[in-house]
């Protein structure tokens, strides 16, 4: 068996072992429902429990941080949609193997010529969703294009839950290094290799760079942007959109070199906010599917002016 630090990203505590048989005894039973049925009952649990919890509250205030004007019926029916995407994702996870399994009738892939245009470009790419509908269905429609991925992830707590998650995505094909400094370490080996990597990039980072998202300045990841210009690599937008339960449709756009003017700085700030531009724009078209839960903005946002 291996060693904990081989296989977990931290030792098990009582506590992990408690919250995962919790988690697979709700999974065994769910597993044994069809793909499609686990997500209906889900999301109905999820539409139904989810705007009355206290981290609902969050979700207003962010839509009101971004929208200040919306009618609050509006407002309420993005929070259920939220709640109804966010408890399928959980099914979707549980679900890989069969989603991976029947791919061709649960994935649409919209614009695949640009997967085909980078793998045969001979650079290296740097594909770049936001967390919407299920960004894990970036994974299996470029490894339905045979492109090769290396993908730097953020651990569950739950070590437990954190190796089976893992276990059920590296059967995708996929190589899977955890942030951290040997994450960095090895994106920066596959870049200049000409390889590929994911990055979700509509997360706060306070040693990011200031940059508009949703129309309001919030700090953002610089590393695209950075790694683009220094390793001369691609970017690629992908979007994910919920179109049924365990259905999606993946929309790959044209990939882009990174601005480039020979002034570093405004490069990677121009490039960083044409990135937000390109996630923003995802998500004022479906709102409902982007998770509004962190503090994308801050404890204490505020709105310019």
């Amino acid at each position: 068996m291996a060693r904990y630090s081989e296989r977990f990203w931290q030792k098990p505590q009582f506590k992990h072992y408690l919250e995962f048989a919790a988690i697979w005894s709700i999974y065994a039973v769910m597993t044994r429902m069809s793909v499609n049925t686990a997500s209906n009952l889900l999301g109905k649990i999820g539409r139904a429990i989810g705007p009355r919890l206290w981290l609902s509250d969050r979700v207003r205030e962010n839509i009101l941080h971004v929208w200040p004007d919306m009618p609050k019926d509006q407002i309420e029916k993005i929070v259920v949609g939220v709640w109804d995407n966010f408890s399928r994702v959980s099914n979707d996870y549980w679900s890989l193997d069969k989603i991976r399994d029947d791919r061709e009738n649960r994935i649409e892939i919209v614009g695949a010529e640009h997967l085909d245009t980078l793998r045969n470009s001979g650079k290296s790419g740097i594909l770049f969703a936001g967390h919407i509908g299920n960004w894990e269905m970036v994974t299996l429609a470029a490894r339905m294009h045979d492109l090769p991925l290396t993908v730097v992830y953020r651990p569950f707590n739950n070590p437990l839950f954190d190796a089976r998650v893992r276990d059920l995505q590296r059967r995708s094909g996929v190589e899977l290094i955890m942030k951290g400094r040997e994450g960095a370490r090895r994106i920066t080996q596959v870049l200049k290799a000409a390889g590929n990597t994911i990055m979700l990039v509509d997360v706060r980072m306070n040693d990011g760079i200031k940059a508009p998202f949703l129309g309001v300045d919030a700090m953002t990841p610089s590393a695209p942007a950075a790694l683009s210009l220094k390793y001369n690599a691609l970017l690629v937008p992908i979007r994910v959109e919920r179109t049924g339960p365990a259905h999606f449709r993946v929309t790959v756009e044209e990939p882009q070199p990174p601005i480039n003017t020979g002034d570093r700085n405004a490069d990677i700030l121009a490039t960083t906010t044409w990135i937000n531009d390109r996630i923003s724009a995802w998500i004022v078209d479906r709102p409902e599917q982007w998770m509004w839960f962190h503090r994308r903005w801050g404890k204490n946002p505020k709105r310019p002016g």
